[in-house]
C-alpha cells in the first residue's frame, strides 16, 4: 500500500523534493539568458556555449536510463544525494573557474545531475502520495518548481548583465549546497524492498518499455508536449523583442509574471486533474494549449501577453497531470526506470523541437508555432492511447 501523505507526514518531504526539482530546472534553463554573458566571460562564440547544452542534454538522457533502475534496486535518497552534489561541485566550478574547458566539463557532470533528479525526486513524490490525489500534489510542486525556475532565470539575467556569469553560478552553488543539507536530513521513504537481478537486466528493462505499446505511447507523448512548450518559449522572447518591440526589460517582467502565474494557476489545475482524471485533464488542457499556439503570432498589446500567461499555465498543467499518471504506468519497483525512460524522450522531444524551430524562425515565427501546434495534437493522439491507471486497461499495464 502506499502512504497516504497527510499535512504532517508529506509537507517537509514535499518541500524538499519540490526545493530539488525547482533547483533542477533552474540550473538546465538558466543558462538560456546567459548565453551572451557566458560567451563574453569565457572569451568564446556563442556556438560554442550552445554546445555546452547539446552536452548537457546529452548527459540528462543518460542519467535518466542508469540512474533510475539504480534506484528502483536501492533506493532513491543515495542517488538524489549524488545529484544534488555533483550540481553543487559543478555551479562552484563554474563560478570560481572561467575556463571553456572547465565550464563545458562542468555542463556535462550538471546535466548528469540533473537526469538523475528529474526522475528520482518525481518518482520518490509518487512513492508516497496516492494516486487519487498525486495530480493536486504533482501540480502543485511541479507547478511551483516551473514558477520558481522562471523567476530565477529573470533574476540571473539581470545580475549577470551587472556582476556577470560567475555570481549567478556561485549563488547557484550556495543553492545546491542548501538541498544536499535538506536531502540529508530527509529519510529514505520507506524501507528498500530487495529487488533481484544484476543491474544489466534491470537496464533491459528499457527495451521492455520501447515494446510496450502504453508505455511507447507515453514516452512519445512526453517527446511532443515538451518539445511544444520549449519550442515556442525559445523563440518567443526574440520575437517578442525584434517583432512586437517588446524591450528587454518588458520581456523580463512578462516572464517574471509568467513564472507567478504558473505558479498560482497548478493550486486549480492540480485538484481539478485529479478530479476530472489525469488522462482527461491532459487531453482537454493539450488540445487548448495546441489550438492556442498559432494564433500567438497575430495577436498583439494585451491579448498576446494574456495568451502568452495563459499558454504557459496551460502547458505546464498538462505535464504535471501527465506526470502523475506516468508515474502509475508501472510497479513501484519499475518506477524511476520508466520516469527516467521517458524523460530521455522529453530531453529529446526538446531538442528536436529547439531544432526544427530554428530553422524555420528565419522565416517567421508563425511558421515555428505551427509546428509546435503540430506536436501538440500529436500529443493528444498518443496520450488518448495511454489508459487511466484505476481503469481495466491501466491495472493490465501497471501488471504488466
Amino acid at each position: 500500500m502506499t502512504t497516504r501523505p497527510e499535512t504532517a507526514s508529506f509537507v517537509w518531504p514535499g518541500a524538499v523534493l519540490g526545493a530539488v526539482i525547482a533547483l533542477g530546472l533552474l540550473d538546465q534553463q538558466v543558462i538560456t539568458p546567459l548565453i551572451a554573458a557566458l560567451a563574453a566571460g569565457l572569451g568564446v562564440g556563442v556556438a560554442d556555449v550552445g554546445l555546452a547544452i547539446s552536452a548537457y542534454s546529452f548527459a540528462a538522457a543518460l542519467a535518466a536510463l542508469v540512474m533510475g533502475p539504480l534506484s528502483d534496486a536501492r533506493g532513491r535518497r543515495p542517488f538524489l544525494l549524488f545529484g544534488a552534489t555533483l550540481m553543487l561541485a559543478s555551479a562552484g566550478v563554474i563560478s570560481l573557474i572561467p575556463h571553456y574547458a572547465a565550464f563545458l566539463l562542468a555542463r556535462l557532470a550538471a546535466g548528469f545531475a540533473g537526469g538523475t533528479i528529474a526522475a528520482l525526486a518525481v518518482a520518490w513524490i509518487a512513492d508516497l502520495v496516492p494516486y487519487r490525489r498525486r495530480g493536486r500534489v504533482m501540480a502543485f510542486l511541479m507547478g511551483g518548481a516551473m514558477g520558481a525556475a522562471v523567476l530565477g532565470q529573470v533574476g540571473a539575467a539581470f545580475a549577470a548583465g551587472r556582476f556577470g556569469h560567475q555570481i549567478v553560478y556561485g549563488a547557484i552553488a550556495i543553492l545546491a549546497a542548501m538541498a544536499l543539507a535538506m536531502l540529508l536530513a530527509l529519510p529514505e521513504a520507506r524501507p528498500r524492498e530487495r529487488v533481484p537481478g544484476p543491474l544489466r537486466r534491470r537496464l533491459a528493462g528499457h527495451l521492455e518499455f520501447l515494446g510496450s505499446p502504453v508505455h511507447r505511447a507515453a514516452a512519445f507523448a512526453a517527446f511532443c508536449m515538451s518539445g511544444s512548450l520549449v519550442g515556442v518559449s525559445a523563440y518567443a522572447s526574440g520575437w517578442l523583442q525584434e517583432v512586437r518591440g517588446f524591450s528587454l526589460e518588458t520581456v523580463g517582467v512578462l516572464y517574471g509574471g509568467l513564472g507567478a502565474a504558473i505558479m498560482v494557476a497548478q493550486l486549480i489545475a492540480g485538484p481539478l486533474s485529479d478530479r476530472l482524471g489525469k488522462r482527461r485533464f491532459t487531453v482537454l488542457a493539450s488540445i487548448a494549449a495546441a489550438a492556442m499556439t498559432p494564433v500567438l503570432p497575430w495577436l498583439s498589446g494585451t491579448a498576446l501577453v494574456v495568451a502568452i500567461l495563459l499558454f504557459g499555465c496551460l502547458a505546464v498543467a498538462r505535464i504535471a497531470a501527465f506526470t502523475a499518471l506516468r508515474s502509475e504506468l508501472v510497479p513501484r519497483t519499475r518506477r524511476a526506470s520508466f520516469l527516467g525512460f521517458s524523460n530521455v524522450f522529453s530531453q529529446l522531444g526538446i531538442a528536436a523541437a529547439v531544432a526544427a524551430g530554428g530553422m524555420l524562425y528565419p522565416y517567421g515565427f508563425e511558421p515555428v508555432c505551427w509546428l509546435m501546434a503540430g506536436l501538440g495534437v500529436l500529443a493528444v493522439v498518443l496520450i488518448t492511447r495511454v489508459p487511466e491507471p484505476g481503469s481495466v486497461a491501466g491495472t493490465a499495464t501497471v501488471n504488466g
